[in-house]
């Protein structure tokens, strides 16, 4: 990812979004991971021919990363960005890139509340990948957004979503960081909190930290900030216990997200989560 880069825009998608001088994370995403990670993930599978759905797939550099191991006609990607989506589609016409108008405080604050996910006109996915979304949103949210996706497999399809675990060393994937270089030893005092050292997730909004707020942050209800930076960590543990049967894998390709694969049509759900707990 790259701050401000407004200039990877064309003109007709730059007008679409707020100038990028407002705002202090990334607009525009060159990241050329998404293949490589997904492709290690899920073991080298066989792509050619297989209908894949990039859920968050910004301007779809995941095609870049792919070369020619996928079918640019069995490539969808969605998105809440509508400046990326009109981008996606003049770099990759044989794609088809689809808006998703949800409401999100922090990429598309004038969105609307609780809207479905687009049926991409009922096209079952052989692959549904979502690199960096859930890291995004509350858990309520990740719950009922991965159901959803999970009705848009195909027959066997696969389903592979990253989270940030807060207790994953990144060390093991940037060895020049300290090791025990964790996101609970970056919150400082804060991390060393019994409460915070034993939540099984948590959210950090513009600096504060929020430990397993229930809907207190989810974006569907809470009136955010537009524009304002929302990041959410779950242990691997949790993890497990909300998506039963799931395969929970390391980060792979020097990356510090783990990944989540379930298969196929849901086969659990998880339980309340409605905790209210303070801003650090």
């Amino acid at each position: 990812m790259s701050l401000h880069d407004e200039t990877k825009l064309i003109d007709e998608a730059k007008r679409l979004f707020a100038d990028s001088r407002t705002f202090s994370w990334n607009l525009v995403s060159t990241r050329l991971t998404q293949f490589p990670y997904f492709d290690e993930v899920l073991g080298h599978p066989e792509w050619k021919g297989r209908k894949i759905l990039d859920f968050g797939g910004n301007v779809g550099t995941f095609l870049e990363s792919a070369g020619d191991k996928v079918d640019h006609e069995d490539y969808w990607c969605i998105d809440i960005n509508r400046a990326v989506v009109e981008q996606g589609t003049h770099t990759y016409p044989r794609a088809h890139f689809v808006h998703f108008n949800r409401y999100s405080s922090q990429y598309n604050p004038h969105g609307i509340r609780n809207l479905g996910i687009p049926d991409c006109g009922g096209v079952k996915f052989d692959f549904i990948l979502a690199f960096s979304v859930f890291t995004h949103v509350d858990v309520n949210e990740m719950i009922e957004t991965v159901g959803a996706l999970r009705r848009m497999l195909a027959r066997n399809g696969v389903l592979a979503f990253t989270y940030f675990d807060p207790q994953y060393d990144r060390s093991l994937s940037a060895p020049a960081q300290p090791r025990g270089m964790t996101v609970l030893r970056n919150l400082g005092p804060r991390g060393k909190s019994e409460m915070v050292k034993r939540a099984r997730w948590f959210v950090i909004i513009d600096n504060r930290l929020y430990v397993e707020p229930g809907n207190l942050v989810c974006h569907q209800t809470r009136e955010g900030n537009p524009l304002e930076s929302y990041t959410s960590f779950f242990t691997s543990e949790y993890m497990k216990e909300l998506f039963p049967g799931a395969t929970i894998h390391p980060p792979v390709c020097r990356e510090w997200q783990h990944c989540c694969v379930l298969h196929g049509t849901e086969r659990g759900s998880a339980g309340s989560t409605d905790t209210h707990t303070p801003a650090y």
